[in-house]
C-alpha cells in the first residue's frame, strides 16, 4: 500500500481563529530536518502522523523517519 501523502502541512498559529478551540487531543510535534536547516512543524491532533508518513513542506515531499529520544517525530526529506 502506498502511503498518503499529507498536503499541504497545516500549522497551527496563535492568530489562527481556528486555534480558539481546544482539541480532543494533543497536536503532533514534528521536527523537519533537511541538514542544512531545521523547523519544528505542528500538526493538527486529526491528522494521523507516524513513522514512514509523508507531507509536503516547503515544496519538498518529507517522510517521518523516526523519532528523538524525547519522543518527538523527526522528518526527512524524502529519498524517492
Amino acid at each position: 500500500m502506498i502511503p498518503r501523502i499529507i498536503s499541504p502541512v497545516r500549522p497551527h498559529s496563535a492568530g489562527n481563529p481556528e486555534c480558539g478551540h481546544r482539541p480532543a487531543s494533543r497536536s503532533t510535534v514534528v521536527i523537519a530536518d533537511s541538514g542544512a536547516m531545521v523547523e519544528l512543524l505542528v500538526f493538527p491532533s486529526n491528522e494521523p502522523v507516524g513513522r514512514g508518513t509523508r507531507f509536503h513542506h516547503r515544496g519538498t515531499v518529507w517522510e517521518i523517519t523516526g523519532r528523538r529520544d524525547s519522543g518527538i517525530l523527526v522528518a526527512e526529506p524524502s529519498r524517492h
